[in-house]
């Protein structure tokens, strides 16, 4: 599988894979999204770093929240804290 990869000088970064998280299938796009949100960074200020509307943000998270049987932004952190540790280790 690919690694990873980022920019370390700024918030471009690509994933290259898809993502297993338990069952579910986690995109490459969802991926991003996901780590975004753990940076604290707001729907908008998503949509604003991956050049997409709020709307396709908001379309993606509902996607993210049905493969991982989660209700909210927080339900689903904690569901993919393995994926974001991972990610985390490999930013840092």
């Amino acid at each position: 599988m690919p690694p990873l990869g980022y920019s370390t000088d700024s918030m471009d970064f690509t994933f290259t894979e898809t993502v297993l998280t338990g069952t579910a299938n986690i995109t490459p796009r969802e991926t991003e999204l996901l780590y975004l949100m753990s940076q604290g960074k707001s729907n908008k200020e998503i949509a604003a770093v991956l050049h997409i509307s709020v709307q396709t943000v908001q379309k993606h998270f509902k996607n993210i929240y049905r493969k991982i049987d989660a209700h909210n932004k927080i339900e689903a952190l904690n569901k993919t804290r393995l994926l974001l540790t991972a990610l985390y280790s490999r930013r840092n």
